[in-house]
């Protein structure tokens, strides 16, 4: 894999229900355009075929735009691809097998919806990011119960970049990057946008332009 830096941005999400294989690959050309730094590959499908051509594509679309590809829980999918990394939920593989069998240099975020504990303890286990929400109601998972943004404050002290998810927009996303988080994981507000590649770079200009009330210190 090549050596890519770490950048603070947009994390999006893919989509696979709405979009063929060729009209996905299209999308993420337009959104990594834009300045994506982060594309998550979730696919539901349990297509093994479809799943393997998508996630290669897409890992050497990625790179072109030195942006990490990271698979949503599948840590053998990850690996037959090449990906970056992976991301698991509290109810997928446990952080420690997943890192046994990912090594090292890859990637591995974790999910701690609303439990600061639950980040203290992936980041313990090797976990090189956290995703924390949903902050707003979310089409996507709309079984998890929305979060307080003040839960921030008690993950200032992490040494890993913090992922801020759940029904954002741009307008969602301000107070979330004034609060210090490195990524907004966007979904729906992202795909459904008739510019796509332009929606994306207003969420990469926040980055640029909103002030952060919270610096932790990450080099990204």
């Amino acid at each position: 894999m090549p050596t890519i830096k770490w950048r603070r941005g947009l994390y999006a999400i893919t989509d696979t229900t709405r979009f063929n294989s060729a009209e996905l690959l299209t999308a993420c050309t337009e959104v990594l355009e834009g300045g994506a730094v982060i594309i998550q590959y979730r696919d539901k499908s349990g297509d093994t075929d479809k799943r393997l051509y998508e996630a290669n594509a897409l890992r050497i679309l990625c790179h072109q735009y030195n942006a990490f590809l990271i698979v949503d829980n599948d840590v053998d999918l990850c690996i037959q691809a090449d990906a970056d990394g992976v991301h698991l939920g509290p109810n997928d593989m446990d952080i420690q097998e997943a890192r046994a069998v990912l090594g090292p240099g890859r990637i591995l975020g974790a999910s701690c919806h609303q439990d600061p504990e639950k980040a203290v303890l992936a980041v313990a286990n090797t976990a090189n990011y956290v995703s924390v929400g949903a902050f707003h109601a979310s089409r996507t998972r709309p079984d998890v119960a929305i979060v307080d943004i003040s839960i921030l404050e008690k993950l200032h002290h992490l040494p890993v970049p913090i992922v801020a998810i759940g029904g954002i927009n741009l307008g969602h996303a301000v107070p979330l990057i004034q609060q210090g988080v490195e990524h907004v994981a966007v979904i729906s507000d992202l795909w459904n946008a008739h510019d796509k590649q332009q929606h994306a770079r207003a969420y990469a200009a926040l980055f640029s332009n909103v002030s952060t009330f919270f610096d932790r210190g990450i080099v990204t």
